[in-house]
């Protein structure tokens, strides 16, 4: 993500900090190169660079996001992306399948997604009564990634953007 940053970007941003599919290890770097090439950086992104607490994070971001003027954004297409960055928490080993499809399963409970709370908890469901099977797993997450590929296809790329900077940010820290 480059300046200037869409109030959609931002909001990508902020689902995948809330998500925890990224931290502060991903971002401080990111926002200080934003802050060094620009004469007129956006407060949120200063803001950004100074903050480790995830909250705090989704909040200053937020201030741009939700500020004048005031945009249209898609609240199925924000769901999508937020169990996208739960699906590639699940792929790098993070979470265990049962832990995403109950996270998945409580992110669409609460919010109002494409996808009701059941199609995760069904999952879930069918996952334990074949006491956490592989072979139920592999099915399960090939039908998720279909039915979530657009999501997951435009969270990936800004996720390996963003990899990158963590790298950095650890090689860095380790001198």
């Amino acid at each position: 993500m480059e300046l200037p940053i869409t109030k959609r970007d931002a909001r990508r941003l902020a689902i995948m900090v809330e998500s925890r599919l990224i931290n502060y290890k991903h971002y401080f770097l990111w926002a200080d190169k934003l802050i060094m090439q620009s004469k007129d950086a956006p407060g949120w992104i200063c803001n950004l660079a100074t903050i480790k607490y995830c909250g705090d994070a989704v909040k200053a971001i937020n201030t741009f996001v939700y500020s004048e003027p005031f945009e249209q954004l898609d609240q199925h297409e924000a769901v999508d992306e937020h169990v996208a960055c739960l699906f590639l928490r699940y792929r790098r080993a993070e979470l265990s399948w049962a832990t995403f499809l109950e996270q998945a399963g409580a992110l669409t409970d609460a919010a109002n997604g494409r996808r009701f709370c059941e199609y995760f908890y069904e999952m879930l469901n069918k996952l334990e009564e074949n006491e956490f099977s592989k072979r139920v797993e592999a099915k399960q997450v090939v039908e998720v990634e279909a039915e979530y590929q657009r999501a997951i296809t435009a969270v990936q790329p800004v996720y390996e953007t963003f990899s990158g900077y963590f790298r950095e940010y650890v090689r860095a820290a380790a001198k």
